[in-house]
């Protein structure tokens, strides 16, 4: 869908007035035509939500060796059927204590 899909640039989700575009999604992870699932919008929102969540309350960064600094990552694939990431180290800091807490809270909430 992009010539340089592996870099990280937000401005290709944003119209030419800085706006977001309409959904991007455009795959056939929920189906075609009449078959296909009335919980996409659902489905879509929620990973959404669940992303603004997590970034409004931690830093996400580069792991750091023992003298400081960053360890690089290097990009690397699971070569099957399902393609995913392979496990990388970084490193998550939380900015702002009270809404750790509340995200802690509904974590924990059964």
């Amino acid at each position: 869908m992009f010539s340089d899909a592996s870099q990280f640039d937000p401005s290709r989700h944003l119209t030419i007035d800085g706006q977001l575009k309409d959904s991007i999604v455009n795959s056939f992870t929920f189906g075609h035509g009449r078959r296909i699932c009335p919980g996409r919008w659902f489905a879509e929102n929620s990973v959404w939500a669940a992303m603004a969540t997590i970034l409004s309350v931690v830093h996400i960064d580069h792991s750091r060796d023992l003298h400081g600094h960053k360890i690089e990552i290097k990009p690397e694939y699971t070569g099957s059927i399902a393609i995913h990431p392979k496990p990388f180290q970084c490193s998550f800091e939380s900015v702002n204590a009270a809404r750790e807490g509340q995200l802690r809270a509904v974590m924990d909430f059964k």
